[in-house]
């Protein structure tokens, strides 16, 4: 036992890369979990459903030549009022027919399309039409990738949005725009870029089967080593979705399976690890293997640190050759830098009015609203849509996890009249610890009290004690295992690493509580289990009470009054906020403790339309554990 949560996440990840592929042995096998699986993807990317398009819009801004090329520069909406820009490169003179053509998907350069026009200058004069766009955040677009980086925007995790799936829209709307142009040949389209880029060619091909061929550089490498090796301290947001399936980097990859597929990564390159990428490489493959088409999924490895080599271009090349244009095309040495910012800039400094991708996560991602019921019937039908919507994502973790509650009694002595019990666990392969109180006289009632990170075990006694019997509960990540925050950045990015295996503290926590009061049923059969949480523990006491109707009510002290402000749990507002979980407690009795009273109007309304608003108490602290535990 032991552990810090560190080891956990860690730990987590080599089981999740381990299980890769499981039960996946054949070719039927594999296509019948396909469809499957990219519904899971997508779901993890932040877009299931996916937005509307909107029409396109596309507007040049401008053109620049160059010897054997020339270059549109052009802005497009990938939403309403939501403006991506690009470079579009032509051979000059143009040949016959339609062209092969190359998606080009900036890295992180700040200023993605002219720092990455060598690229496009070579594929122009090398016979294929090449479409390079910026990022989200690059050039003169005010979107954001760091957000979590930077340790500002956590709501990002509750809203369900990754700048994963931001880019992976941008890269489709980019998709749409190179095949919107008559002079491409829509059956000759690839995708490439390194970094950032390398990493969403493939998620783009993974999403997009409009991509035919793929080469990716230093995109990624598999979950194990993403996370154990700490590449979360130096990969932006868009590198990361939200792992709430557990699935491996391979099992995403495969999905491009039998299109083809080059995987390109340079032996020294610090933000990846040769185990982590050769270990994905071969799992992909053995899908390919299963198509017959093994010869289509390659790995080039390569001398040098994260930036390409000539002998990366000329692999590239050879491969859209082959597998795009179905011709050889005479070979062109990538050169320099051939145009000025003044040149390149799309915009100038200054987008279009209105541009509002900077509200993009806001714009990309759907909120779940729920109605007031006129009934308890209308009530109890809609909690049931609610739990399987919680269940079936944002708590699917909770449901398929197999890991189980162990406790050893290693105490019981009386002090006074109270008896004391005192019990060590363990859930996963860390500590977890209970201990438990009971008066002199015999009581049908406990409250069991979960620590939030930032408590102790003897504050939280001293807090919630009084004449009835009570339990402090402390889950994974609490009292002694609680990493410390006040070292921010390492905070920060262990933080981030739990989302790469798709878990945040507050889903932690509701698992571990359901499991503590599984125990405390099987020992105490005879009591009625109340529940007391402060803070985000708090939010994981309404959760574990809202899964678990049997629980009598709960205390709710401090929570959060909205998921954009905390108790974060992965894409939870697409289904209900902190309010509507908090009003599927009714109509048992709820103790809200330092909630603002604007905030809880919803949950009043609630309690007020099913007929027991009495059952609602909103106040100081003692008053709601003894209003709740009474009132059942």
């Amino acid at each position: 036992m032991g552990g810090t949560f560190w080891d956990y996440i860690a730990r987590t990840a080599t089981r999740i890369t381990e299980r890769a592929f499981e039960g996946i042995k054949t070719l039927q096998d594999w296509r019948g979990e396909r469809d499957g699986r990219l519904k899971e993807f997508m779901k993890m990317m932040g877009l299931d459903p996916m937005p509307e398009k909107c029409d396109l819009d596309p507007q040049t801004l401008g053109e620049f030549p160059g010897e054997g090329y020339r270059v549109e520069k052009v802005a497009y909406r990938i939403l309403p009022e939501v403006w991506g820009t690009a470079h579009i490169y032509r051979p000059d003179p143009m040949p016959d027919g339609k062209l092969p053509a190359v998606l080009y998907v900036c890295g992180h350069r700040p200023i993605g399309t002219h720092g990455y026009q060598p690229h496009g200058i070579m594929w122009a004069k090398r016979g294929y039409l090449c479409l390079s766009f910026d990022t989200i955040e690059q050039g003169d677009n005010p979107g954001d990738h760091h957000g979590l980086y930077y340790g500002e925007r956590f709501d990002w995790v509750s809203l369900g949005y990754t700048p994963a799936g931001g880019e992976l829209w941008n890269s489709i709307r980019a998709l749409d725009l190179l095949l919107s142009l008559p002079e491409v040949n829509p059956d000759k389209v690839g995708a490439t870029g390194i970094s950032g880029g390398g990493a969403h060619s493939l998620f783009l091909a993974v999403a997009d089967e409009r991509v035919k061929a793929v080469a990716s550089v230093a995109g990624t490498d598999s979950i194990e080593t993403l996370v154990g090796h700490r590449h979360a301290w130096g990969h932006c947001d868009c590198m990361m979705l939200f792992n709430i399936y557990q699935r491996d980097t391979s099992e995403f990859f495969a999905l491009i399976a039998p299109r083809p597929l080059l995987l390109c990564f340079a032996i020294h390159d610090s933000l990846y690890t040769p185990k982590g990428w050769r270990g994905m490489y071969e799992r992909i493959k053995r899908i390919y293997q299963l198509y017959g088409q093994a010869d289509k999924c390659e790995l080039f490895e390569y001398p040098g640190p994260h930036s390409y080599q000539p002998e990366t271009i000329e692999t590239i090349n050879r491969w859209f050759d082959e597998h795009i244009a179905g011709e050889e095309k005479p070979m062109i040495e990538l050169g320099g830098e051939e145009h000025g910012e003044r040149v390149t800039s799309v915009f100038n400094g200054a987008p279009p009015e209105p541009d509002r991708l900077d509200l993009l996560p806001e714009l990309i991602t759907r909120r779940g609203r729920v109605r007031l019921p006129s009934s308890q019937e209308e009530w109890e039908e809609t909690k049931r849509e609610l739990r399987h919507r919680l269940i079936e994502t944002p708590l699917s973790w909770i449901e398929r996890s197999d890991e189980e509650l162990s406790m050893e009694m290693i105490g019981d002595y009386m002090a006074g009249e109270r008896r004391y019990l005192v019990y060590q666990g363990e859930i996963g392969g860390m500590d977890v610890w209970l201990e438990l109180i009971t008066p002199k006289e015999p009581t049908d009632k406990l409250l069991l009290a979960v620590l939030n990170p930032d408590e102790s075990v003897r504050e939280v006694m001293g807090r919630v004690g009084g004449g009835h019997a009570y339990a402090v509960f402390e889950p994974r990540g609490a009292g002694l295992s609680a990493p410390n925050p006040s070292n921010t950045i390492d905070f920060k990015h262990l933080t981030r690493s739990a989302l790469w295996i798709g878990l945040t503290w507050t889903t932690m926590a509701i698992h571990d509580t359901l499991k503590a009061i599984r125990f405390l049923r099987e020992e105490f059969e005879e009591r009625r289990i109340f529940l007391y949480g402060k803070g985000d523990a708090g939010v994981a006491c309404v959760y574990a009470a809202l899964l678990d109707e049997e629980v009598g009510g709960v205390v709710a002290d401090s929570i959060p009054t909205t998921h954009l402000d905390g108790g974060h749990i992965i894409g939870i507002l697409k289904v209900l906020d902190i309010p509507q979980a908090l009003g599927m407690i009714a109509p048992r009795p709820l103790g809200l403790v330092n909630f603002g009273p604007y905030r809880s109007l919803w949950t009043e309304r609630l309690y007020e339309r099913l007929g027991v608003r009495d059952r609602l108490f909103i106040g100081g602290l003692g008053g709601a554990i003894g209003r709740v535990m009474a009132s059942h």
